[in-house]
């Protein structure tokens, strides 16, 4: 794929998951001048065809409605691995191999459409589905952030329904409209998500000396323990994801070789809504 081809690739997938692209986001992912970007938008253009249109000559470039790529239900790997980076410059084979599989794949149009409340701080009705009601029931939510653990997305939302803000598995979410409301809430206000606790995370007690020191060098080298600063909402999915005891008692090795030494003093912090 040469360069030229590439770059268009890039570009789709940034409008499959964010909805939208204008002249300002080519030139913020690519780092180009407007003039180059006004030609990408065009060559963009171009290559979508009817998949996607603008509404002016000055509006973003929107993905049209009904297209099957939004139906598809995938990871967002790509999507981070555009938006994320510099512009490469070295012409070789990559060194790294990401080996993370997720599990719970998302469908970009729901993605897309979170990205874009986000953005203009308004809600979204959805159909979200959970182990007390796995049919699903009718939500309204207004997000702030979108987390990514490494088994699945989440979104942190305002819930209408319990008057909290609360964490939404996207793999979870089923037909979704934006809702032209102002977020009553905003991140400021999320207690949980601003605060930050810390997990003091030690090799198991009931591992044997030699396997303490071995477990010490492979995840603290040269300390007794680690550190974890994480905000508050998200301690126990770190905790449930790097599989880590906390209690001594009941989480015994092989199963788990590292402890949170502290659970007892993080409360609720350690257990998911």
């Amino acid at each position: 794929m040469d360069s030229a081809t590439e770059r268009l690739s890039d570009l789709e997938t940034v409008l499959l998951w964010e909805g939208e692209i204008d002249n300002f986001r080519i030139r913020e992912l690519l780092g180009v001048q407007a003039v180059w970007a006004s030609r990408l938008m065009g060559a963009l253009r171009t290559h979508m065809g009817v998949r996607a249109a603008r509404s002016t000559a000055h509006a973003p470039l929107r993905l049209a409605p009904g297209q099957p790529e939004r139906e598809r239900r995938q990871s967002p790997d790509d999507y981070l691995r555009i938006a994320s980076r510099a512009p490469a410059t070295a012409d070789r084979e990559p060194m790294l191999e990401d080996a993370r599989r997720d599990l719970s794949v998302v469908a970009p149009e729901t993605f897309a459409a979170v990205v874009q409340a986000m953005r203009k701080g308004i809600g979204l009705q959805l159909t979200y589905r959970s182990m007390n009601h796995p049919a699903g029931t009718e939500r309204i939510v207004f997000p702030h952030a979108l987390v990514r653990v490494p088994r699945r997305w989440h979104m942190r939302a305002w819930c209408t329904e319990r008057h909290d803000f609360r964490d939404f598995t996207l793999g979870r979410v089923g037909k979704v409209a934006l809702v032209e409301s102002t977020a009553p809430h905003r991140r400021s206000d999320d207690k949980d998500w601003n605060e930050v606790v810390t997990l003091t995370v030690v090799a198991h007690p009931d591992l044997t000396a030699d396997q303490q020191s071995m477990i010490a060098a492979e995840y603290f080298p040269g300390a007794s323990a680690r550190q974890l600063k994480v905000r508050r909402c998200l301690a126990s999915y770190i905790i449930q994801d790097l599989r880590l005891a906390t209690n001594a008692d009941k989480h015994k090795p092989p199963e788990y070789q590292l402890l949170v030494s502290n659970a007892d003093k993080l409360g609720r912090a350690i257990w998911a809504e």
